[in-house]
C-alpha cells in the first residue's frame, strides 16, 4: 500500500480539473477560489495539517507554473510512491561515445581471434569441413560446438558491458558486441580453413546463434533469468605411455582429429536458469531459493586420447547449483568501479567447480552418471587396458 502524502493528491485531483482552455504551455495547479465556496477554507485546514503555516494575513505563496510534461512527472513520481520536485525533472544528460576505444575495443577482438587461429598449426591448401555436430564419431563428440556457443555468449556479454561503459546506448552497445563476436567466429574460421582443423560451417552457426541468443536475453532484459557459463571439470588427462591417438577414423563420419586439437574432457558448457529472476518475470518469490540456479550441461569425455568409442562419453548434465550473483547482491556489494563490475562479471560467466551437484546421462551407453559436480576421476564406464577409468 502507498502512503501518499495529501499536497500530491490534491495535485493529482486539481489537474483533472483544469479547464480545456488553459494554455498548453503552461498552467497553475491551484487558482482562486471563489469566496463562499468553502473551497479556501478546507484547502487552507489541509496544509496547516500538513505543516504549512503562513503568516498571519498573508496570502500563501503562489506555486510555481507547471508545464504538461512536469505534471506528468509529478504524477509519475506519485503513483510510484515517491514525491518528485521539480529540481529532480531534468534528464541526466547522454553520455558521449568514446568511438576510438570502441574502435579499439572491437578491434583488438578481431585481431585476438585471427592469431589465435591463423597460428594454430602450418598453413595447408585452404579446406572445408563436416564436422557431423553432435554426432557421436566427431573430434569432440559435440564439446567443440557447446563450448563455441558459451564462449561467444560470454564474448558478447562482456564486449556489451565495455561498449555501455565506453558511452553507448544500451542497444546500440548490444547490437555491436554481438555482431564483433560473431565476426570474430568468422575469422575465427577462416584461420582453421587454411590450417589442419579446416573451416567449419557448424562452428560458425554456433557463433552466430550464441550472438543471436545474446541479443535477444538482454534486449528483453531476461539475463537476471536466463545465461550461460563456462568452466573446468576434473579429468585425468592422456594415461602416461599411452599412444598417441589415432591412426585412422574409427568408423563412418566425420573423421576425428588425432594427434592435436582440445581435450574437452576437462570443460563443462552450461545453461544456466536462475531463480533469483522468477519475481520480476514470474511474479514468484522463491525465497532462499533465489542462491541457487539450475543448469543443464554438456561435455564429453576420453575422445581427445582413446580410439575405442567404447572408451568414450557425451555426456548432458541436470545440476543445482550456486547463484554467487545473488550472494554478492544479497551481501550489497555495489557496482560502482571496475573491480567490483568484473567481480560480478566473472561469477556470472564462470562455472565454479565443486558448486553444483547433479546427475548425467551418457548418450554413448544409455547410462546416468551420478551424483557428480560434472566429472570425477573414477566411474563405471569401460576402462582401457590399463585399468585406468576416465571419468
Amino acid at each position: 500500500m502507498l502512503t501518499v502524502r495529501i499536497p500530491w493528491l490534491v495535485a493529482i485531483a486539481v489537474s483533472c480539473l483544469v479547464p480545456a482552455a488553459a494554455p498548453a504551455e503552461s498552467f497553475r495547479v491551484f487558482h482562486s477560489t471563489a469566496s463562499g465556496t468553502g473551497f479556501d477554507e478546507s484547502f487552507a485546514e489541509a496544509l496547516r495539517e500538513e505543516g504549512y503555516r503562513p503568516s498571519d494575513g498573508a496570502e500563501p505563496a503562489q506555486t510555481p507554473a507547471l508545464s504538461e510534461d512536469d505534471l506528468a512527472a509529478s504524477i509519475s513520481g506519485v503513483v510510484n510512491g515517491r514525491s518528485p520536485s521539480l529540481d529532480t525533472m531534468a534528464t541526466a544528460p547522454e553520455k558521449t561515445p568514446k568511438k576510438f576505444w570502441i574502435t579499439a575495443v572491437s578491434v583488438a577482438t578481431v585481431v585476438g581471434s585471427a592469431y589465435n587461429s591463423f597460428s594454430d598449426g602450418p598453413n595447408q591448401r585452404f579446406h572445408f569441413l563436416d564436422e557431423g555436430f553432435f554426432s557421436e564419431n566427431t573430434y569432440a563428440g559435440g564439446a567443440d560446438k557447446a563450448s563455441h556457443f558459451a564462449s561467444y555468449y560470454i564474448v558478447s556479454q562482456l564486449l556489451g558491458d565495455v561498449y555501455e561503459g565506453l558511452g553507448m546506448t544500451k542497444d546500440n552497445a548490444q547490437l555491436l558486441s554481438a555482431g564483433v563476436s560473431a565476426f570474430a567466429g568468422f575469422v575465427t574460421e577462416l584461420g582453421d580453413g587454411r590450417g589442419h582443423y579446416g573451416f567449419s560451417y557448424e562452428d560458425l552457426a554456433f557463433d552466430f546463434l550464441s550472438a543471436a541468443t545474446y541479443l535477444g536475453i538482454h534486449h528483453y532484459g531476461l539475463e537476471d533469468l536466463l545465461g550461460f557459463s563456462f568452466g573446468v571439470i576434473p579429468a585425468p588427462g592422456k594415461p602416461p605411455g599411452w599412444p598417441d591417438c589415432c591412426v585412422t577414423p574409427p568408423g563412418p563420419g566425420a573423421p576425428r582429429y588425432y594427434g592435436f586439437g582440445q581435450d574437452y574432457s576437462t570443460t563443462i558448457s552450461s545453461f544456466n536458469f536462475k531463480l533469483a529472476g522468477l519475481p520480476a518475470h514470474g511474479g514468484f518469490d522463491p525465497g532462499l531459493a533465489r542462491f541457487f540456479l539450475l543448469s543443464t550441461t554438456y561435455t564429453s569425455k576420453g575422445y581427445r586420447w582413446y580410439e575405442d568409442r567404447n572408451l568414450t562419453e557425451r555426456e548432458v548434465g541436470f545440476f543445482v547449483g550456486i547463484n554467487f550473483v545473488e550472494i554478492l547482491k544479497a551481501a550489497g556489494l555495489p557496482k560502482d568501479n571496475l573491480w567490483q563490475k568484473a567481480l560480478y562479471f566473472l561469477f556470472d560467466v564462470v562455472r565454479i567447480p565443486y558448486t553444483q551437484i547433479g546427475y548425467v546421462y551418457d548418450l554413448n551407453h544409455g547410462k546416468w552418471h551420478g551424483p557428480t559436480i560434472g566429472g570425477s576421476s573414477s566411474g563405471d564406464m569401460p576402462a582401457p587396458a590399463a585399468g585406468l577409468a576416465i571419468r
